[in-house]
């Protein structure tokens, strides 16, 4: 007898789960409330747009960065056969932007793991000696074994890194950066356990960890589009335009969904790929305050996101002559990073976008204030761009773009398994070991879906 799974989420953890189920053989059933899937992976409905609308190049809410250790989502890309459209081996080295300089790049030198990194670090002239001898030294204890302090998931990143000896420059024009790249907040905000969890996935692991790719194709070509057709070829069912209103559930288990139509859906499995703040109004107010698995959800903070992305006509000779795949970090800045990509999607037009992650004051300002803002910094780094005209802008604000690593937050994080047997969680903000990130969501997906089939198979 065929097993059935009814999927609530259509972005990245919902599809993940629901192919890999369909994979093997259980009857998968998804739900998506908006007319596309992707969630908050791609814009919500069209962004702000100056010049010239694009309808036919669909773009990003933040655009991708692929890292080497993001494992989950490569191996989602070899399962839908678009891992070409994100060429590992023509990535960008990292460049630091720091006031008044020019661009430092963060080399990655042709040494085992973890000796690249000790290199890369020793040889980056965007830190001063004092701060790069003081963080190897750090590196060197750490690897032969000293402990590091037990309440880093209770200190902030610019805590520790200050007990640590980095000064001030450092932290604000290398570590704040990267920071924001990584974990998508200032250092003063995000845990210092969760930064050094990624930086030890990046750095000192294996060395094509390190790896960047940004692909040539939207995440909706790259991902999106190419998960739900197989999941539909698999035999999986998707509905669009469809939102549910609350989990039933008995005494055991989860009896049911009612949709805001009034229908009720029942399937054996039920995994709810949702942001804790579309979650938790589904939930009864019993099972919210009897549970401390789903109270704890209450208590997870999310953070904004600003996105402007840029286009420009790849053949006029100032584009042609000088954009170039790259990715700058950036140091006190009103963007915190920037993506150049030369060409996207068939058109081929050049994009440069730029990303602000939790600075609320900029959801206020205006189209234009934002365009302007982003086109000054884009020529203050690639000056042979002044003058250049731009085909159009789009904006896209996110107030809920991803879960806040705030100092604390990694022990309210949920694990994938509810306390109610057939009922799941997905999405990047659960407790995956990573930040709230693409490969979070799919790990995530990828755990939903193993816990099914263990369960299906006891």
């Amino acid at each position: 007898m065929t097993r059935s799974v009814l999927i609530i989420g259509g972005g990245p953890a919902g599809l993940t789960g629901g192919l890999r189920l369909s994979l093997r053989g259980f009857a998968v059933t998804l739900l998506e409330q908006g007319a596309d899937l992707g969630g908050r992976l791609i814009r919500a409905g069209p962004a702000s747009s100056t010049g010239t609308p694009e309808p036919d190049v669909p773009l990003d809410a933040i655009p991708l960065a692929l890292l080497g250790c993001h494992s989950a989502t490569i191996a989602l890309l070899r399962t839908v056969g678009t891992l070409r459209y994100a060429p590992f081996r023509r990535g960008p080295r990292v460049e630091f932007v720091r006031p008044g300089t020019r661009p430092v790049r963060l080399r990655r030198p042709w040494a085992p793991a973890p000796l690249h990194a000790i290199v890369a670090l020793a040889t980056f002239n965007g830190l001063l000696a004092r701060d790069r001898w003081q963080f190897l030294m750090l590196l060197e204890r750490a690897w032969e074994g000293e402990s590091l302090p037990a309440d880093l998931e209770l200190r902030t990143a610019e805590d520790w890194l200050a007990a640590s000896g980095q000064s001030p420059m450092a932290r604000a024009q290398f570590w704040n950066p990267l920071t924001h790249f990584l974990l998508g907040e200032d250092l003063a905000v995000v845990s210092a356990g969760a930064l050094i969890a990624a930086l030890s996935r990046m750095f000192l692991s294996d060395r094509s960890a390190s790896r960047i790719a940004l692909p040539e194709v939207a995440a909706r070509r790259l991902l999106i589009q190419p998960v739900e057709d197989q999941l539909r070829r698999t035999g999986g069912t998707i509905r669009l335009g469809t939102a549910a209103a609350q989990f039933r559930f008995d005494q055991k288990q989860v009896s049911g969904v009612e949709l805001k139509t009034g229908e009720v859906m029942t399937a054996d499995w039920y995994i709810a790929a949702l942001p804790p703040s579309a979650l938790t109004p589904l939930l009864p107010e019993r099972v919210l305050t009897h549970f401390s698995y789903f109270h704890q959800i209450l208590k997870l903070a999310e953070s904004p996101a600003v996105t402007v992305h840029l286009r420009f006509d790849p053949g006029s000779a100032g584009v042609s002559r000088t954009l170039r795949r790259r990715l700058f970090l950036l140091a006190a800045r009103p963007f915190h990073w920037m993506v150049v990509r030369p060409g996207v999607e068939e058109k081929r037009q050049a994009l440069v976008s730029l990303v602000s992650t939790g600075r609320f004051d900029l959801l206020d300002l205006t189209d234009q204030a934002l365009q302007d803002c982003a086109l000054a910094e884009l020529t203050s780094l690639v000056p042979a761009l002044t003058g250049v005209k731009v085909l159009g802008a789009e904006i896209v604000r996110e107030p809920r773009a991803f879960l806040s690593i705030r100092p604390g937050t990694a022990a309210l994080r949920p694990l994938q398994q509810s306390p109610f047997p057939n009922l799941l969680l997905a999405g990047d903000w659960t407790d995956t070991g990573w930040p709230a990130t693409l490969e979070s969501a799919i790990l995530s997906g990828d755990r939903c879906a193993d816990a099914i089939a263990a369960q299906s198979r006891s």
